[in-house]
């Protein structure tokens, strides 16, 4: 079994907990966390999701290139192109199979430059293991995508399944984690999932608080104090978890082996921010690369740190940094 790094992982498991917050019917958000992840572990330029309908249409919900999202779209594909390579062999194909001749063969996506490095995975049905799609990735740079790489694509494109189809059979999730234990984000392994966990539970509050105040002038009292009771439960629950929490919560990591996962100009940037709180416009101005350069090295940050807020950057390079230096960072 081919290894995973531990930046992979961190990407992977910030995946999974993504899609485990998205609703299975934001397709848009569901493959854009498995973009975001793929693009942390390596230099992703196009990406897309194929869903096959019938024997020879393929329809693209979700549509990255060149640093944009682009409108959905449908092809018809032929038997040498990829979309028919992909459904008939259930495997997954590189570039290096044919000089990426089978990608380019078909309709292109982007502005239509070739890409020199391509890998494309199959979407199996978590029930019955058919080919129901593909998720495909591509780079204008030669051998960017390595062993480690196609193995966490296959993970995202089996992950993305389960969300699409929003099935919850331990079957199917323990099939998921099988290989990969540490990419189940249930399970709270840092302060920070600790922390991710009872953020959920508050989330879980506020709906039910929404949802009661949606429904106050519908239902009669009894329904009402059931929702109370609901709410209490809830925060009874996000109390105790708040409490293990400073029970179980190991060490703070120290700052070198966090930063050992970034490259060094996300090391630069990740010190700009936790000891001069700079923005994005400010680092942009100090570095002398672009905004938009930027704000792609912090999403990778967050991504390979498996943390969901740039706030979260200071608090784990500098557990002692004082509140005032935290709520100075935006997003």
């Amino acid at each position: 079994m081919t290894a995973l790094s531990e930046s992979t992982k961190g990407a992977l498991r910030s995946a999974d907990r993504q899609l485990r917050l998205t609703a299975a019917d934001d397709v848009h958000g569901l493959c854009a966390a498995v973009r975001r992840a793929a693009a942390a572990i390596a230099p992703v330029e196009t990406f897309y999701v194929g869903l096959y309908h019938g024997d020879n249409i393929l329809v693209m919900p979700y549509i990255f290139s060149d640093g944009e999202h682009l409108g959905a779209d449908t092809s018809h594909f032929g038997r040498d192109g990829i979309s028919h390579w992909i459904r008939a062999h259930e495997r997954p194909y590189r570039y290096a199979f044919d000089d990426g001749r089978r990608c380019h063969a078909g309709a292109p996506v982007g502005d239509g430059r070739p890409s020199r490095d391509i890998v494309v995975v199959p979407i199996f049905d978590p029930d019955d293991r058919s080919v129901i799609g593909m998720v495909n990735t591509q780079s204008p740079q030669p051998n960017v995508f390595d062993d480690a790489f196609v193995v966490a694509l296959e993970w995202l494109a089996q992950a993305l399944s389960l969300s699409l189809h929003d099935t919850g059979k331990t079957a199917s999730r323990n099939l998921l984690y099988r290989d990969f234990p540490e990419l189940d984000s249930s399970q709270a392994n840092s302060p920070l999932d600790m922390l991710h966990v009872a953020t959920d539970r508050l989330d879980e509050v506020a709906r039910l608080i929404a949802t009661l105040q949606d429904r106050a002038g519908l239902f009669d009292s009894d329904q009402i104090k059931q929702e109370l009771a609901r709410i209490k439960d809830q925060c009874r629950l996000v109390h105790s978890e708040l409490a293990m929490m400073a029970v179980r919560a190991p060490q703070p990591q120290d700052t070198q082996d966090v930063a050992g996962v970034l490259t060094a100009r996300e090391r630069e940037i990740a010190e700009l921010i936790v000891h001069e709180s700079l923005t994005n416009g400010m680092i942009s101005r100090r570095l002398f690369i672009s905004e938009k350069t930027v704000k792609a090295h912090v999403s990778n940050i967050l991504h390979k740190l498996g943390i969901r807020q740039r706030s979260e950057i200071v608090w784990l390079f500098d557990p002692h940094a004082s509140r005032s230096t935290r709520d100075s960072t935006s997003t």
